[in-house]
C-alpha cells in the first residue's frame, strides 16, 4: 500500500533537489570561510579585467578625439595614477560587495540543507514507522496477545 505523505514528501523533496541542487552543491563541499574566499578571488579577477577593459576605452578615447591637447610625461604619470587610485578604490569596493553577498548566499544555502536533511529524517521515519506496522506481531515486541 502506497502511503500518500510519504510520496508528496519524496515529491517536494525531489523537487527542491532538481531546482535548487546544483546551486547549493557547493555549500557541502566547501567551508563558509573557504567558500568565501573563493568567491572574493572570482571577484578580484572578474573585476580586474572589467576595470582594465573600461580604463583601456577610455584611454583609447581620450587620445582618439585629442581631449588632451599634447600627451607629455606628465600627463601620462596623472593618468596612470589616477588610474591606480581608482582601481584600488573600486576594487576594494567590489571585492567586498561580492565577499558579502558569497556570505548571504552560503548562509542561505545552509539553512536550506539542513531542511533538507531534516525532510530526509522525516522520511527515514516514515519508512521505519511503515515497516514496524508491516510486521508481524509477534516480531513487533508483543508479550502478550490476550
Amino acid at each position: 500500500m502506497i502511503n500518500e505523505e510519504r510520496v508528496k514528501h519524496m515529491t517536494a523533496m525531489a523537487i527542491f533537489e532538481k531546482e535548487m541542487g546544483p546551486e547549493y552543491q557547493p555549500m557541502l563541499k566547501y567551508s563558509k570561510k573557504e567558500y568565501i574566499a573563493l568567491h572574493g578571488w572570482g571577484g578580484f579577477l572578474a573585476g580586474t579585467i572589467l576595470y582594465v577593459a573600461l580604463y583601456v576605452a577610455i584611454i583609447i578615447y581620450l587620445i582618439s578625439n585629442e581631449v588632451i591637447p599634447k600627451l607629455t610625461t606628465m600627463y601620462m604619470l596623472l593618468i596612470a595614477l589616477v588610474g591606480l587610485l581608482a582601481y584600488a578604490a573600486y576594487i576594494i569596493i567590489h571585492v567586498h560587495n561580492v565577499r558579502r553577498r558569497a556570505s548571504r548566499q552560503y548562509k542561505r544555502g545552509r539553512r536550506l540543507i539542513k531542511e533538507l536533511a531534516a525532510k530526509y529524517s522525516k522520511l527515514n521515519y516514515m519508512y521505519e514507522d511503515e515497516a514496524q506496522q508491516t510486521k508481524p506481531l509477534l516480531a513487533r515486541g508483543y508479550k502478550d496477545l490476550d
